[in-house]
């Protein structure tokens, strides 16, 4: 029996960004990117569902611009925590996150894509 997916909500979102100095402009933009998770997220393979819901959270942020400052690292801060909080991490480097982040921003990097980037880098993390 798969887990329930932990899926964060609009404030923690936007307590992330306000940890890295930043503030909101489009609080509705960031309610979009939770009921897009809802809509985009097809029921198959449990790992593939949280790359999917990953990739979404890390574009849609970062695309959206729903805050003032930081974008970039918010998107990738929310779509660690996610992961984090469903028992996985991403086997790569800050600089690998910082890469995929610029890729994102300049569309040098589909949807498909990262959902495979992440999807191949998906590690169960070791809760203790």
């Amino acid at each position: 029996m798969e887990k329930d997916i932990i899926i964060p909500i609009s404030d923690d979102i936007i307590a992330i960004n306000e940890k890295l100095g930043g503030s909101v402009i489009n609080p509705g933009a960031v309610d979009f990117i939770i009921a897009r998770i809802d809509a985009k997220t097809p029921k198959r393979d449990y790992n593939r569902q949280i790359a999917t819901i990953a990739a979404i959270l890390w574009f849609e942020i970062i695309h959206g611009h729903p805050f003032i400052d930081g974008n970039k690292r918010t998107a990738t801060g929310v779509m660690q925590l996610f992961l984090k909080k469903n028992g996985f991490k991403l086997n790569t480097t800050l600089g690998g996150l910082v890469y995929i982040s610029l890729k994102i921003a300049n569309n040098e990097i589909s949807y498909p894509e990262l959902i495979d980037w992440i999807h191949q880098r998906l590690e169960n993390e070791d809760i203790h």
